[in-house]
């Protein structure tokens, strides 16, 4: 099994309920509004993405799949190892993009075409790399995973879920593993 991601969108009052000080409620998958699942290919896509562009949108491209701010109400970034693994496991953990991130992500992805991913797509590049999983390749049939192929579909479901999300002023929880 590869690792993958999943951005789950999120309504302002699901939010709101999950955002109270000492918070002990974990999320439900199921209070999601949609969700989108990256099978191995969310590193690829994030490098793909990146691809040439500034260190701004570089950083603004690296938080849809590591998000700087949370639910949870602790210091994430200063707990030890292994406070921050139980933390994680407790499930209040909650990764998440605002809708101000969501906003400059929406902009960034409109101003993209499939024809720009793939010429950035080099699957040589990405094992070079080391691009998680590492075998990245030209065949595009459909009975191959880590292709082209595949990061284009990532890229047009995230497209997808970003505009859905910034149109409905939703939030957006990321779950990585």
């Amino acid at each position: 099994m590869s690792q993958s991601a999943t951005l789950y969108r999120i309504s302002q009052d699901i939010f709101n309920q999950l955002d109270k000080p000492n918070n002990k409620q974990k999320f439900d998958r199921h209070s999601a509004k949609s969700y989108s699942i990256f099978q191995g290919t969310f590193m690829g896509l994030e490098y793909v993405l990146s691809k040439g562009q500034d260190n701004s949108t570089t950083e603004l491209i690296n938080e849809i799949f590591n998000p700087k701010l949370s639910l949870g109400g602790q210091d994430f970034e200063n707990l030890t190892p292994e406070q921050q693994f139980e933390f994680y496991e407790s499930e209040l953990f909650i990764p998440y993009l605002g809708k101000s991130t969501i906003s400059k992500l929406n902009d960034f992805f409109s101003n993209i075409s499939l024809t720009d991913i793939r010429a950035k797509y080099n699957a040589k590049e990405l094992n070079d790399n080391r691009i998680y999983p590492g075998v990245w390749h030209n065949d595009n049939s459909p009975d191959n995973a880590y292709n082209e192929r595949d990061i284009c579909e990532g890229f047009e479901e995230l497209k997808a879920i970003f505009n859905k999300a910034n149109t409905e002023k939703d939030y957006i929880f990321v779950f990585v593993g």
